[in-house]
């Protein structure tokens, strides 16, 4: 077998680590915080879209019809397909379905650094963008069945950019990235940066060789037909005018704010952040620079989530004033990954003997060290005020909508606390004759309460072996860190140290992995239950109160 083979074998093993560490550690935030009831959007836009299925009258144009300012084209697609396959409406089905979808852009992300940074190193690769994607700070996409538009979003700027952006003018690969970049247009409203980012690599390249060669001056006029497209497809919704900046001054500090994830309100965090960037991009320019087709990768990462920053400060102005807007996280990600891995490749550069490498890789484990500080810190600001409430107000509008089916007393419903954002819409919704058939199980009267789909029960086995993923890819990538160091016949010597400290970080994991281990959904549920006996005592309602109390004690036995 060849080099060659053999580094892509390898690197498949730890892509599969990968795989199931960030799969699993999904499904466990959807298993202990995700909620089998429709939540929010989902009233508003899919109960209406499965309606128009069933009766008959969906047409193209309603799968392509704006929903707010976006055209979420392959959300629809994706909650159509997954209520013919199961039979029913199943938000947890729905949830599953984006953890697949999101973490295969996880691992198409690890294949791209690892080969645009030469197919060396394939275990950094992996081990640096695990915590990324292994910790909760950006779980509200997760527990939100509606959301998969944000994850659709990062799965076409991959191949967007790697086709579009590196392949070789009116081939195959850069016709795939053209198609990309055109349905990119249809995950959110800011696909449309997509083809920006690849009219702005363009640009890099001409600055560094003083001329518009013909091959890019194609990918340029291809990106701006893109871009046209988009913003002929964009539509401004006045209903989302008040969260917008409102003046450059409030433009300014959502930017700023943005730019220094994950760090909260430290301004200087985001020069820190952007150094590594900064320098490559100085680098690149020098004529000595022999990594320009890895550096315009990563600094085209960077310029697509600076844009989505951009975009994000003016859509969305109020940004993260008291809790940071969780959902928005998986865009501004991109920039401090790109960050990292600069640091990789600026060592690849400057150190080139093999001492040094190893110098330059312990460097960057103390880079990736701050920044996993930060995403720890936001991970848990995350949980305790966003994970926690958001399955606080959910099982409130659980309760409402089993004891409003179970009465048929609609004021049971309307009561407050209830079904946000409106239990009107959420009414209409359960009375519909037509959509009755496909209600999920929580939405019908206690006689037909059992109904299951199709795909339920393989469904619920993911979930309910969530742990097992992630402790089998942590511990995959414990084996596979082990299993180099026993090659290396330096054993313990400097040149290891960098892999000896991610061993270490993988043991700490799986430890604190291992102390979770009790924490299921019914303990978790219990404790919110309880903290609802409170609330409802609190507020003079022993009625609601006394319902919780029975759904904490049968938890209990359970």
């Amino acid at each position: 077998m060849n080099a060659g083979n053999e580094s892509t074998r390898r690197f498949a093993i730890w892509l599969t680590a990968l795989f199931l560490a960030v799969f699993g550690a999904k499904l466990w935030i959807i298993q202990l915080y995700g909620s089998p009831l429709p939540w929010w959007d989902e009233w508003f836009e899919t109960a209406p879209l499965f309606k128009s299925w069933l009766a008959g009258t969906l047409t193209f144009k309603d799968l392509v019809a704006p929903y707010c300012e976006h055209r979420i084209l392959f959300t629809r697609l994706l909650d159509l397909g997954l209520l013919w396959l199961n039979g029913r409406w199943e938000p947890l089905l729905q949830m599953v379905a984006s953890a697949f979808i999101h973490t295969t852009y996880v691992c198409g992300l690890a294949f791209c650094l690892w080969d645009f940074l030469g197919r060396k190193n394939a275990w950094l690769a992996c081990v640096l963008l695990l915590p990324f994607f292994a910790l909760p700070y950006a779980a509200e996409n997760a527990i939100w069945a509606f959301n998969s538009q944000a994850y659709f979003l990062a799965w076409f700027f991959l191949p967007a950019l790697a086709g579009l952006g590196f392949g070789q003018a009116g081939g195959a690969r850069w016709w795939f990235g053209l198609l990309a970049a055109i349905l990119g247009l249809f995950t959110m409203a800011s696909g449309v940066l997509a083809p920006a980012t690849v009219a702005g690599l363009v640009i890099l390249r001409t600055l560094k060789s003083r001329r518009l060669e013909k091959a890019n001056a194609i990918t340029f006029g291809a990106a701006l037909a893109v871009i046209a497209l988009g913003a002929q497809l964009y539509v401004q919704f006045e209903g989302d005018a008040d969260l917008r900046a409102h003046n450059f001054s409030e433009f300014a500090a959502a930017l700023l704010h943005n730019l220094t994830w994950p760090f909260i309100n430290a301004p200087v965090m985001a020069l820190i952040i952007a150094l590594p960037l900064l320098g490559l991009f100085a680098l690149y320019f020098r004529a000595d620079f022999t990594e320009s087709r890895a550096a315009e990768f990563l600094l085209a990462l960077g310029l697509w989530s600076v844009l989505q920053s951009i975009a994000l400060a003016y859509g969305r102005g109020n940004f993260g004033e008291d809790v940071p807007a969780s959902r928005y996280m998986d865009k501004l990600n991109v920039f401090v990954i790109a960050s990292l891995f600069a640091t990789v490749l600026l060592g690849q550069h400057w150190w080139r003997s093999e001492s040094k490498k190893q110098f330059n890789l312990f460097l960057t484990l103390i880079f990736s060290a701050m920044i996993f500080f930060g995403l720890c810190r936001l991970s848990e600001i995350v949980v305790e005020k966003l994970l926690v409430p958001t399955r606080l107000m959910t099982l409130v509008a659980e309760e409402r909508v089993e004891t409003f089916m179970a009465t048929g007393d609609e004021r049971e419903l309307l009561e407050k606390p209830t079904v946000r954002p409106d239990a009107n819409v959420t009414l209409g919704v359960l009375r519909d004759a037509t959509l009755q058939p496909i209600l999920p199980a929580c939405c019908l009267p206690p006689a037909a309460a059992n109904v299951h789909g199709r795909l339920s029960g393989f469904n619920n086995f993911l979930l309910r072996h969530a742990t097992v993923f992630l402790y089998s890819g942590l511990i995959l990538f414990i084996g596979l860190l082990g299993y180099e160091l026993a090659q290396e016949p330096a054993g313990l010597a400097w040149k290891n140290i960098p892999k000896c400290i991610a061993t270490i970080a993988m043991l700490a994991a799986l430890g604190w992995v291992w102390t979770k281990t009790p924490i299921h959904r019914e303990t978790v549920e219990r404790e919110l239950q309880l903290q609802l006996v409170d609330y409802f005592q609190a507020n003079h309602d022993p009625k609601r109160a006394a319902i919780h109390q029975f759904k904490a004690e049968a938890l209990k036995n359970r």
